[in-house]
């Protein structure tokens, strides 16, 4: 009896450590995945920073290469054309767009309140809603709807560990928004307006500004079905 007893307790400890050691291996996955992910969007936040610092720059060179030539004679332009000079206007490349693991980098989103900075890409595809926060609307040109009067519409991920949009709904009215373009121009939102709807519910994506800037913040709600959106406009 003893004896049976002794493996029945040697049975639950071991199913006990196994148990454990399963939680811990999940909540360290958790963490790993969430920290990397957290490290990738920060390293493509710092891309676009320095693509954008680098086109302004560029920008600034091409206007005083411009005012420089602009009392040179038809000849010295044209000779300049095959010259080696590093600023000539004519070796300049262009604006640099930034790509994030394959897409394009059209902003960038930081809510410092729950501590997340993300790349806004101009695909929205599921396999760029994984990586990133997505630009949704307008569908006509969202580059150049960033940062511009009207309603922006972004989408994330709700994973439930802190990334994406999983902690939008902590936010609360009066938290700060803060979205840069590619222009460099970074913008503060102050959230007005927070609430839950159906998953099917898009009224927030149509919305009307009044040709006020405004975003509209929208991932899964933890309720099978629900979407927690999240308004906030130009401070």
């Amino acid at each position: 009896m003893k004896k049976e007893y002794g493996n029945l307790l040697s049975i639950i400890l071991v199913i006990a450590i196994i148990v454990v050691i399963s939680i811990l291996g999940f909540l360290g996955y958790k963490v790993y995945t969430s920290d990397k992910t957290n490290k990738q969007a920060h390293d493509g936040v710092a891309d676009f920073d320095q693509n954008v610092a680098n086109n302004a720059n560029s920008s600034n060179n091409n206007e005083t290469s411009s005012d420089n030539n602009e009392n040179s004679s038809l000849g010295e332009i044209l000779s300049g054309l095959g010259g080696e000079d590093e600023n000539s206007i004519y070796q300049q490349q262009g604006n640099k767009e930034t790509t994030y693991q394959g897409y394009k980098v059209i902003g960038t989103i930081s809510i410092p309140s729950i501590n997340i900075e993300y790349p806004i890409l101009e695909k929205d595809t599921d396999a760029a809603l994984k990586i990133a926060i997505v630009a949704k609307y307008p569908q006509d040109d969202r580059a150049n709807a960033v940062n511009k009067p009207g309603n922006l519409v972004l989408w994330g991920h709700n994973y439930k560990n802190g990334t994406f949009f999983s902690d939008i709904d902590k936010l609360t009215t009066g938290s700060k928004i803060y979205i840069k373009d590619i222009s460099g121009t970074k913008l503060e939102y102050q959230v007005y307006n927070i609430y839950t709807t159906t998953d099917s519910n898009f009224t927030y994506a149509t919305r009307d500004t009044g040709g006020a800037r405004e975003i509209s913040l929208s991932t899964c709600d933890n309720e099978s079905g629900k979407r927690t959106v999240i308004w906030a406009k130009e401070t």
